[in-house]
């Protein structure tokens, strides 16, 4: 077997930043239901087309009256006033309120012709056909103006903006049933690998089920990207050249296994003949092996075989890039620092990745090799550990990132 040794590693911060200069956001758009915008990125501003609220309304419950009407008001000395109609919401008075008249007024509800004031129900009692005010309002007491919230002609969304539930809720008051969203990056991903098969058969020696793909996908979904399996390919050039074609027509590919230097690890060579590699290795454990190029104006990724190695790498180089394409803010990772659960000794020649659960307020190691998924699935996040001999004692302070959850 023929081995092809990596060239010289890029950091971790250099890859990322090589990322972040060769790709680029997405610039189509699509209209899609407002009861499907949370979470997209707007493409259009957005203009008050008319007043919200569009008309004064009550913000209590009460009587709408004229405040000259109440001048001098208390319970001491009520001022009576005569209810000529019962307003409900969805149902305004057409009348106008004359002179010691008031209408009895659901919160939301329009404010009668004539009236400048709500008198909420607290401050009132009934006297027959009659309501007592037991308290003065001043103009405009307990009413909300028209245009309070928008007005028209007001800029309320700015293209770009990544819509929140708050945002839809202004979209809807202002009657929108639809909205112009850049659309999300289509994600091509393929893994490799003679010993990789598709569940649902049955496995022969040597053989192991396809795992990234399912990780892949969960994670480019997770970012705001549009997945797309592609299959299993074979670790031949003829094989390797096609999906690098086929993924040519995405907005991105990315690929797991055949990224390394074993005498089959084609990949590197096979995106450098048709493209460029902006790098190969990163001086990271694990995840040594991952790739970036472009191909006819497409990124690619090589992501490594091992599930362990190729979901964190995910996480740290294909999560930004999506997020980029998406339009999406940078994904924020929360951090916590806790004490070590017991003595940890690392020696390498590169910057270690830990996973780690937290038990008991500690963090306890949970990394097997970059084989194992379970060094994934049972982790709360992870320590990055510098490259060398370093030893982290037992109660040590150690700073975890907490991986993303659904």
């Amino acid at each position: 077997m023929t081995m092809k040794p990596f060239g010289e590693l890029t950091t971790r911060e250099n890859a990322l930043k090589l990322i972040e200069a060769n790709v680029r956001p997405i610039e189509r758009t699509e209209r899609v239901p407002l009861d499907e915008a949370a979470g997209r990125v707007l493409a259009v501003k957005v203009v008050a087309g008319f007043d919200v609220p569009p008309f004064d309304r009550a913000s209590m419950d009460g009587y709408a009256v004229r405040a000259a009407d109440t001048r001098g008001a208390s319970e001491a000395k009520p001022v009576r006033l005569r209810v000529v109609a019962v307003q409900h919401t969805g149902e305004p008075y057409t009348g106008a309120v004359g002179r010691d008249e008031s209408v009895e007024i659901a919160t939301g509800s329009p404010v009668p012709r004539g009236c400048d004031a709500v008198v909420k129900v607290e401050d009132t009692s009934m006297a027959g056909g009659s309501v007592l005010i037991l308290r003065e309002a001043e103009p405009g007491k307990d009413v909300a103006p028209a245009g309070e919230d928008m007005k028209k002609g007001d800029l309320v969304l700015e293209a770009g903006a990544h819509l929140t539930p708050g945002m839809v809720g202004a979209l809807a008051a202002l009657g929108y049933e639809a909205v112009m969203v850049y659309q999300r990056p289509r994600v091509a991903i393929y893994s490799s690998g003679p010993e990789i098969v598709a569940q649902g058969q049955p496995l022969r020696p040597g053989e192991i089920y396809d795992v990234n793909s399912f990780t892949l996908r969960a994670v480019v979904e997770a970012v705001g990207g549009e997945p797309v399996k592609r299959g299993i390919m074979k670790d031949d050039v003829e094989s390797i050249t096609a999906a690098i074609t086929d993924a040519s027509g995405y907005d991105l590919g990315v690929f797991s296994g055949g990224s390394s230097v074993g005498s089959k690890d084609l990949f590197g060579e096979v995106v450098g003949s048709l493209g460029v590699v902006h790098f190969h290795g990163v001086k990271v454990k694990p995840g040594k092996p991952t790739l970036f190029g472009e191909v006819d104006g497409t990124p690619i990724f090589g992501m490594p075989g091992y599930p362990t190695s190729c979901l964190n790498n995910s996480y740290v180089y294909l999560a930004p890039a999506i997020r980029k394409m998406a339009r999406l803010p940078p994904l924020e990772l929360r951090k916590v620092t806790v004490p070590m659960g017991h003595r940890l000794a690392s020696r390498s020649d590169r910057e270690s990745f830990i996973t780690v659960r937290l038990m008991d307020g500690r963090a306890h190691k949970v990394f097997k090799q970059s084989g194992d998924i379970t060094s994934m699935a049972h982790a709360d996040g992870y320590i990055i550990v510098p490259e060398g001999d370093q030893v982290v004692e037992e109660g040590e302070p150690v700073e975890v990132t907490l991986l993303p959850r659904p």
